[in-house]
């Protein structure tokens, strides 16, 4: 660009800049698409030019315009965290949940403690699939951002998914209290209160169900696990539970055992390897499919056991409190009783979350 262009062209990004700011993008749009042509063999500018028109296309959510313009800026400046940050943000508005994980994975790479970036990977990993680890770059992504309402949006949905309520509305609310007049978050507040009460109801039901069916029992296999800690061994419970009770309750028998208080997400690893999705058994989230391998699917009996069998529980994929499970013996007894229950302890439960208390 020659010297005697750069007034003009300062005061067209001064012009398109305005321009944005009071919500006017086709007449920005007009503007820099001015700049390609008038200034196209300036690479700063053709850089700057397409980085913008693709983030105005995005909000436009005219994506297909967004991704050609923004691929261009990143041919142009490919070390570039931003650029990478937009077309992720394009592929997962699209659901292309592996494109969007590649981009910003880069943009994470190159500037890990923004917590808007690590949010939308964050996204992008937990409706891929792996919800365990994309819920815990959101809480990762919440520490270094505490006050950000897209990440406390995100970790309500995410819980409201999993029908955790309590932590869905604790979210929903930090982020009410941070912007009043967002209607997303005042949409996902309301949703969690009317499928609270809904869920409480059939919770209800299905109790009366299952405690029906384990009275009409004569006599059941009770299965008698070894619980510890991963990192702290000498810390254990042992906790019998019914055959055909479920996985879910087992994990409420630990809850209650280590003596917690709020509830977190969860998994089983029946190979005993960490985050193995083929052996892993999860908590139950609202958009299940039938076919989902739920902890609230799976009786203890579905998978043949022996004494000695070790399989890992993961509870809250944020702070991540691994425990070992061994089953010890399998034993023919009476129906009545309740279970699942602890029988027998070994060392202080620890604070739920680290650092509270001694």
């Amino acid at each position: 660009m020659d010297e005697k262009d750069a007034p003009e062209l300062y005061t067209i990004w001064d012009e398109a800049r305005s321009h944005i700011e009071s919500g006017n993008y086709d007449k920005a749009i007009e503007i820099y698409r001015y700049i390609l042509v008038r200034y196209g063999d300036d690479e700063v500018a053709a850089e700057h030019a397409n980085a913008y028109l693709g983030d105005i296309f995005l909000k436009l959510r005219q994506l297909d315009l967004a991704e050609g313009h923004i691929r261009k800026a990143i041919k142009y400046k490919p070390e570039k965290p931003g650029y990478h940050y937009i077309l992720g943000f394009i592929y997962s508005i699209n659901c292309q949940w592996d494109k969007a994980i590649r981009e910003l994975g880069i943009a994470v790479d190159r500037e890990p403690d923004n917590g808007e970036y690590l949010r939308g990977l964050a996204w992008a990993i937990y409706n891929s699939g792996d919800r365990v680890k994309g819920l815990a770059y959101l809480h990762k992504a919440n520490k270094l951002e505490p006050d950000n309402v897209n990440i406390l949006t995100d970790l309500a949905v995410a819980y409201l998914s999993t029908m955790n309520m309590n932590k869905a509305r604790e979210y929903a609310k930090k982020a009410v209290l941070i912007d009043p007049a967002n209607a997303l978050v005042q949409d996902v507040l309301r949703s969690i209160n009317n499928f609270d009460s809904k869920f409480r109801e059939l919770g209800m039901r299905t109790e009366k169900v299952r405690t029906k069916a384990v009275t009409n029992s004569n006599t059941l296999n009770i299965y008698r696990f070894k619980v510890s800690l991963r990192e702290r061994p000498n810390i254990w419970r042992i906790i019998e539970i019914k055959e055909n009770q479920m996985l879910s309750s087992l994990h409420k028998a630990i809850f209650n055992a280590f003596d917690r208080f709020d509830e977190h997400l969860y998994s089983f690893f029946m190979s005993n390897k960490p985050y193995d999705k083929e052996s892993e058994y999860t908590s139950p989230y609202l958009d299940a499919p039938k076919s989902s391998k739920l902890a609230t699917r799976i009786r203890i009996n579905s998978h043949f056991l022996h004494p000695g069998q070790k399989f890992l529980y993961l509870f809250d994929y944020g702070d991540e409190w691994w425990h070992e499970i061994e089953l010890i013996d399998v034993s023919e007894k009476a129906a009545g009783g309740n279970y699942p229950r602890v029988v027998k302890k070994q060392g202080k439960s620890p604070t739920q979350y680290p650092g509270e208390g001694s």
